[in-house]
């Protein structure tokens, strides 16, 4: 599937998620792409993506279930929103040596790791051989050649894929190869409604190539650039664009471009060990990559619960959980409805969102069956 231009254009569970299902008797805590469009307008055949376009113990709790109530029977496993994440990697001949052999120690361990077990990943080298195809067209870049898969299942493919390539090549053609990774990224989030997809470029240097001109942009223009990035992260739902520079990279270029996709700067890595750096960075990436949305539980979907008798449990870094508070305005840490008046998702407050990406660990399950209590 090609997709025409799009005009006036979060990742699998939490970092570490150790969610788990029980009975309980009680309530008690101990008892989870050119100017921008903003819809999915543009999905059809042919054409690229166009450029032009606080912690817990300072939420107020004004009442907490009475352990020793018989209203909370039932604690589920909170369900995240899952993770695509396409990987677009630069093996232009600059990554030759150390740097390319320490990119596959690191993305090995990466794609292996428990931490990450049902993140969906797809991987693609630029630039791409010479063909009849033209060098500008995103669509070339579009599809990836290790296609998605969760890990850890992917992770064989993903590292025979990068154990059979090698730098060579001559330019580095990001414009294109970005505009086709986005453009595969908002073709899944078009296709797989409820989940989240994001793009992650993995460069050591500065644009270069792949023509003077690009569909009337200069593809290397770090403007032209961060345009695409702007129009994946500005289309609904929106594909966030992150960055890994690694030694070489220019890190004007990058944070210009991580900041257009919405992920505010560019993950560096330093030359002094490149492949622990390497793997630290993807880890980062997508910790941060991963969606602070779960599932409403369907006794509540089905109305055998409802709305106002849910609760979430929370814990960072092996703490106990405490129930955290909903917060329907988000103006501090706790939890809101996607939808108030017909909720499909429960959504951690920024505050609180940001507090379990930057943990190692994190705990949520949800409370079926006792009142709701408010921030």
């Amino acid at each position: 599937m090609r997709l025409q231009p799009l005009h006036r254009l979060s990742l699998a569970s939490l970092l570490g998620l150790a969610a788990a299902a029980g009975l309980h008797g009680a309530c008690a805590p101990d008892s989870g792409l050119g100017a921008a469009s903003s819809s999915s307008e543009g999905a059809g055949s042919g054409g690229d993506l166009d450029p032009d376009g606080g912690l817990l113990s300072d939420a107020p709790i004004d009442a907490r279930p009475d352990p020793d109530a018989a209203c909370g029977l039932v604690t589920e496993e909170a369900i995240a929103v899952p993770l695509n994440l396409y990987i677009m990697m630069d093996k232009s001949s600059s990554m030759v040596g150390d740097k390319w052999d320490s990119a596959k120690v690191g993305l090995t361990a990466f794609v292996n790791s428990a931490r990450f077990a049902g993140v969906r990943v797809a991987l693609r080298f630029f630039p791409r051989a010479a063909d009849d195809v033209p060098a500008c067209d995103q669509n070339a870049y579009k599809t990836p050649l290790v296609p998605f898969g969760p890990l850890p299942g992917n992770a064989g493919a993903i590292v025979d894929a990068i154990e059979a390539e090698s730098p060579d090549g001559l330019s580095t053609p990001i414009y294109p190869a970005l505009g086709g990774a986005l453009l595969q990224g908002i073709e899944m989030a078009q296709n797989h409604p409820g989940e989240a997809s994001a793009v992650l470029l993995v460069t050591d240097g500065k644009p270069q190539g792949p023509a003077p001109q690009c569909g009337g942009a200069n593809p290397e223009d770090p403007a032209a650039l961060a345009a695409l990035a702007a129009a994946g992260a500005r289309f609904r739902p929106p594909v966030r664009t992150f960055v890994i520079g690694l030694p070489g990279v220019d890190q004007s270029i990058a944070n210009q471009i991580a900041a257009a996709g919405g992920t505010d700067t560019a993950v560096l890595v330093k030359a002094t060990n490149i492949a622990v750096e390497f793997q630290s960075a993807l880890a980062k990436v997508t910790g941060q990559a991963l969606p602070c949305e779960y599932e409403v539980p369907s006794e509540v979907a089905g109305g055998q619960i409802a709305f106002n008798d849910v609760n979430v449990l929370f814990g960072l870094d092996g703490a106990p959980q405490e129930i955290l508070p909903q917060s329907p305005g988000c103006d501090g840490p706790g939890w809101r409805y996607d939808n108030p008046s017909s909720p499909t998702a429960l959504v951690l407050c920024p505050d609180t969102c940001g507090a379990a990406r930057n943990a190692s660990a994190a705990k949520i399950q949800i409370l079926l069956g006792c009142e709701t209590v408010l921030r």
